[in-house]
C-alpha cells in the first residue's frame, strides 16, 4: 500500500511542477516580456519559478 501512496505523491509533485513550468514558458512567450532587459527577465523568473 505504501508504494501506491508514494506514487500518488510523486504524481502530485510533478503535476504542480509542470504547472509552474508551463506558467514560466507562457510568460517567456508573451508580448509583455519583449523589450525587457536580461536582468528584468531573470527577476520575473525568480518571482515565478
Amino acid at each position: 500500500m505504501q508504494g501506491s501512496t508514494s506514487k500518488s505523491n510523486q504524481g502530485m509533485f510533478w503535476s504542480e511542477a509542470r504547472e509552474v513550468f508551463e506558467k514560466i514558458v507562457s510568460c517567456l512567450n508573451s508580448d509583455s516580456i519583449c523589450g525587457l532587459e536580461h536582468s528584468q527577465i531573470e527577476s520575473k523568473l525568480l518571482e515565478n519559478g
